[in-house]
C-alpha cells in the first residue's frame, strides 16, 4: 500500500532540506520498462510501491533536491534492480526522467531536457528518444528517414507542419524489417509530441511511450499530467501506444495510469 501523505511529508521533510519553488522547474518521472513492477526507495524507505509500466509522476516540488541513496527494486523485494545513488533533481527547466532498458537489456534511466520555446504558427514539433533495448535506429516519416542512426539514450528533433505523419522505426541504414510501426503520429499546431521507443527487440515487446506538451505557440504556464497521446486540452500527456516511472502521494502529486492500444 502506498505511504500515506503524512508519512511521505514526514519522511521527506527529515531527509531534505525545505524544497525550491517549484514554479520554474516541471520533472516528469515515466517507467518504461515492460512487465516488471517496481519500488522505488529512497535512503533505505519505499517512499512508492508497485510501480508499474506506463506510470507517469510530477516531481516537480523536490526540484532542487537530492534524493539520498535512490534504488528501483523489483516490487515487494529487497532486490535492486536500478541503483541511482544521490539523485539530483533539476532545479530549473522542463526535464523527463525515464527508467528504461539501456541497449543491452539493462535497467538504466536517462534524464531528458524538453524543449518548451516557442513553436511557429502552423507547426508542431516531434521528437523521438530511444530508450529501448535495441541497436541504433532510424525513424521514419511517411516514408523518408526523418532521423537517422540514433542511438540508445539520444534523441531526434524537428518542428514539422501541423498533421499526421505515418511513423516508423527501421534498423539504421536500410528500410526494413520494420521493428515499431507503421503508427500514426499527430503533430499538432503549438504542441511538442514526445515519442519514446522502449522495450527489447530480443523480447519482442518494443512499444512507445508518447508525451504531449501543449501550449507551445506561447510560453507554457502549468504542465500537468494526462492520459491520451492526442489529447489538446492538456499541457502535458503521457499514453501508451504499443506498434511493436513513480508514484508519490500527495503534495500536489497526482499519478496517471496510461491508456494501452494494443496493435
Amino acid at each position: 500500500m502506498k505511504k500515506s501523505l503524512a508519512v511521505l511529508v514526514a519522511l521527506f521533510t527529515m531527509l531534505f532540506a525545505a524544497p525550491a519553488s517549484a514554479q520554474d522547474a516541471t520533472i516528469m518521472l515515466a517507467h518504461g520498462i515492460p512487465d516488471t513492477d517496481v519500488d522505488v526507495v529512497v535512503d533505505g524507505s519505499v517512499v512508492i510501491d508497485g510501480f508499474s509500466f506506463g506510470d507517469m509522476e510530477d516531481l516537480s516540488a523536490f526540484a532542487g533536491q537530492t534524493l539520498a541513496g535512490l534504488t528501483v527494486n523489483l516490487a515487494g523485494t529487497d532486490t535492486v534492480a536500478l541503483d541511482l545513488g544521490d539523485f539530483a533533481v533539476p532545479a530549473t527547466g522542463n526535464f523527463t526522467v525515464v527508467a528504461h532498458l539501456d541497449a543491452d537489456g539493462n535497467p538504466t534511466a536517462s534524464v531528458f531536457k524538453n524543449d518548451t520555446s516557442t513553436i511557429a504558427a502552423g507547426e508542431g514539433r516531434l521528437v523521438v528518444r530511444h530508450t529501448a533495448a535495441a541497436p541504433a535506429v532510424d525513424i521514419l516519416a511517411n516514408g523518408a528517414a526523418a532521423f537517422t542512426n540514433v542511438t540508445n539514450g539520444q534523441e531526434g528533433q524537428a518542428d514539422l507542419p501541423a498533421g499526421t505523419i505515418s511513423a516508423e522505426v527501421v534498423p539504421t541504414g536500410v528500410t526494413e524489417p520494420v521493428v515499431i510501426g507503421p503508427a500514426d503520429l499527430p503533430v499538432t499546431e503549438g504542441a511538442s509530441l514526445i515519442v519514446y521507443a522502449v522495450g527489447s527487440l530480443d523480447a519482442d515487446n518494443l512499444s512507445v511511450l508518447t508525451q504531449s506538451i501543449t501550449g507551445l505557440g506561447s510560453a507554457p504556464t502549468v504542465v500537468n499530467t494526462g492520459n491520451s497521446p492526442v489529447d489538446n486540452g492538456g499541457s502535458n500527456t503521457l499514453a501508451i501506444a504499443s506498434i511493436a516511472a513513480v508514484a508519490l502521494l500527495g503534495l500536489g502529486l497526482g499519478t496517471r495510469r496510461l491508456a494501452t492500444v494494443r496493435a
